[in-house]
């Protein structure tokens, strides 16, 4: 049985504010020495707590559309247009689906109805393709392979100067472009993951500033989905999100994919 003490879930938080933050940042934070926080993320590792990284892309940037959309989890779906999945114990599953135009998302959506029955909700932000230099891209393909590539490694692989490498990766991850991903078995992790859907979603950044690690917003409506270090904690923060928002809906997951 694996048991985390509040050091190792912090750690966790930390990689899920931010996938790229390094060992040695992190025992910063912590007050911990280098030699310490690495034995307690190889251990991690080990434990199956940490199981890799995954780059996340805004299919904007490849001219394509998303939206997300929830089912009753009686039954599953998969397809290669599914970028994630949330599944969550109030009896559903959410999926962020991909589609070439809207008409083309109407017909997956179409797909996974005939398969799961009629969606319990569903989320269409308002998008708009985006450009990236070529610069950007190569970037990308060489963080798709590894998303804690050092940057470094990057910069000497496309002969580019690290410090413009560094202000690209840091202004696609602002841009929410691209996010670095932690894969945690959250049992094992024994910490609450939440996602929180309100038609006036940066209305509660404030009151989950300290919990955020992911929000998918189109300036209005969104997703924002939370890590706390415990049931009670993570309440605290549902109830604070529901005095600003009454009618925000919460969802507790138990379980995450992203392809």
């Amino acid at each position: 049985m694996v048991i985390l003490d509040l050091i190792d879930k912090k750690l966790i938080f930390y990689l899920f504010k931010d996938g790229r933050m390094s060992q040695r940042s992190i025992a910063n934070e912590l007050g911990l020495t280098a030699p310490s926080l690495n034995y307690r993320y190889k251990k991690l590792e080990e434990d199956g707590v940490i199981k890799g990284f995954k780059l996340y892309l805004n299919p904007n940037i490849n001219f394509k559309y998303q939206m997300f959309i929830a089912f009753k989890n009686y039954d599953d779906f998969s397809a290669n247009w599914i970028s994630f999945k949330l599944k969550c114990v109030e009896w559903l599953n959410v999926y962020n689906i991909i589609g070439d135009s809207l008409p083309d998302l109407k017909d997956k959506v179409g797909q996974m109805t005939s398969k799961l029955g009629e969606p319990a909700m569903s989320y269409l932000p308002v998008q708009s393709m985006i450009k990236i230099s070529s610069l950007s891209r190569k970037i990308i393909d060489y963080l798709a392979e590894d998303p804690r590539r050092p940057l470094s490694e990057v910069s000497e692989r496309l002969k580019v100067n690290t410090k413009t490498v560094e202000r690209h990766v840091k202004y696609l991850i602002y841009k929410g472009i691209i996010m670095i991903i932690p894969m945690i078995d959250l049992p094992k992790a024994d910490v609450v993951m939440f996602s929180m859907f309100s038609k006036q979603i940066d209305s509660l950044d404030d009151v989950l500033q300290r919990c955020k690690v992911w929000k998918f917003s189109d300036g209005t409506a969104g997703v924002t989905t939370c890590v706390s270090e415990n049931m009670e904690l993570a309440k605290r923060f549902i109830d604070a999100s529901r005095r600003v928002d009454p009618k925000a809906d919460v969802m507790i997951v138990y379980d995450y994919e992203f392809n």
